[in-house]
Order: C-alpha cells, then sequence, then structure tokens
C-alpha cells in the first residue's frame, strides 16, 4: 500500500503551488530590481523637508506632521499608467496619512492641468521640480514613498499599485489608535 501513486488532483495542485511560488517570486524580484536606485526603507533613509509650489504656483512645505504618517505619489503628465493610477491614491486614509501627488518632468504647469483633467484628479496637486526628483531618486513613473512621523522611509513601490493594494499598504505601515506618535 506504501507505494500507491498519489492521486492526479494531488500531483496538480501541488505542481499549481511551485508554479504560484516562483511566479510570486520573479514578480518580487523585478520588483526590487526596479526599485534599486530608489530611497531605502529603514531609519537611515530619512526624507528632508520639501520645497514645492502648488498648481498656482504658490509656495508649499511638505514637512513631517504630528501623528500622521505621509505619502507622496510622483507622477509624470505624459505617463500613462500615471493616469490609470493616480485615483487609487483617493482611498489612503486621510486621518492617518498626509498625501501628496507631484508632477515631475513636466513642460508646463498647463499640461500638468490637462492630465488631471483627463484622470479626472479633483485633489490637490503640486508641481515638483529636479530637485526633488533628485532628493528623492525618482527613477520611473509612479513612484510612491511612504514617510513615517519623522519622515523616515517605511515603504517605497515603483509603476501601478491598485486601490486595494495602497489600501493595505498603508493599513499595514499606519500607526494603530494607541501607537504613540
Amino acid at each position: 500500500m506504501a507505494n500507491l501513486p498519489r492521486p492526479w488532483y494531488r500531483r496538480s495542485l501541488v505542481r499549481w503551488m511551485r508554479d504560484i511560488a516562483l511566479v510570486s517570486l520573479v514578480i518580487y524580484g523585478i520588483s526590487e530590481w526596479q526599485m534599486r536606485g530608489m530611497l531605502s526603507t529603514g531609519e537611515d533613509a530619512v526624507a528632508s523637508v520639501t520645497f514645492i509650489k502648488t498648481l498656482k504656483g504658490e509656495p508649499f512645505t511638505i514637512a513631517p506632521k504630528a501623528g500622521k504618517r505621509t505619502l507622496i505619489y510622483f507622477f509624470a503628465p505624459w505617463c500613462e499608467i500615471c493616469k490609470m493610477s493616480i485615483k487609487n491614491v483617493d482611498v489612503v486614509d486621510t486621518q492617518r496619512f498626509q498625501v501628496f501627488r507631484i508632477a515631475l518632468d513636466y513642460d508646463n504647469p498647463a499640461e500638468v492641468r490637462k492630465f488631471l483633467k483627463e484622470a479626472n484628479v479633483d485633489e490637490r496637486v503640486f508641481l515638483g521640480n529636479k530637485q526633488l526628483k533628485s532628493n528623492f531618486q525618482v527613477q520611473g513613473y509612479p513612484s510612491y514613498y511612504l514617510l513615517d512621523e519623522q519622515f523616515n522611509v517605511i515603504d517605497r513601490a515603483l509603476g501601478y499599485s491598485t486601490a486595494a493594494g495602497l489600501k493595505v499598504r498603508t493599513w499595514l505601515s499606519a500607526p494603530g489608535p494607541d501607537t504613540p506618535h
């Protein structure tokens, strides 16, 4: 009895699990490779206070805010993936997070406004610059950074992220109600 073959469905399940694990490993490896030039996560990766402008040209400062973590979403108005993903940022809990959508690599503010209209974005958007792009080591679009209350980089991503993916990332990284700020 010990030499009986395993049923076909069990062999199939094992192959499916192996294939899923292999595909997941490949996707993870590609993702890590894409993010290799971005700011790293951890205590040694601290974002600096940043000076940017609103779409109206008014100065604005991105800085830590007591009791809130920060999500920074970098996009370019010519980026089609950005057009599909920028609305996904709307799911982030603004009671727990400061949320900044920052345009980079644009020719003029009118180009950014056109992008926002086409993407149906009503939320506030800011204009970044080459220095900001360099400071955050933005390698491609869209790029996301999650910062804690002291502006330490706690997570980052490059490329499309679903609304559910952003919700999970921010939910996992947000301090709980009993967490000291």
